[in-house]
């Protein structure tokens, strides 16, 4: 067992669940990573007014970096 099986395939980033899940060979998923940090992230974009588009679009796009960069990885180690 590696690291890379165990991650699986590739990787997806579920924005509902701001979650990371690795695709296996079997075509399931694994939950691999939770993304955090929701605290300093409102904090850095808090409107004042209890809305939050854009620290939600940013932990989004946070998110989608960490998936984006494993993937990278997987495919590089091919």
């Amino acid at each position: 067992m590696t690291v890379n099986d165990f991650i699986g395939l590739k990787v997806i980033y579920d924005a509902d669940g701001q979650m990371i899940f690795g695709e296996t060979k079997d075509g399931g998923h694994q939950l691999l990573l939770d993304v955090r940090g929701w605290d300093t992230i409102k904090n850095l974009f808090d409107d004042g007014h209890g809305t939050m588009p854009k620290a939600e679009a940013f932990q989004d796009e946070v998110g989608q970096w960490f998936a984006d960069a494993i993937n990278e990885k997987l495919e590089r180690e091919k």
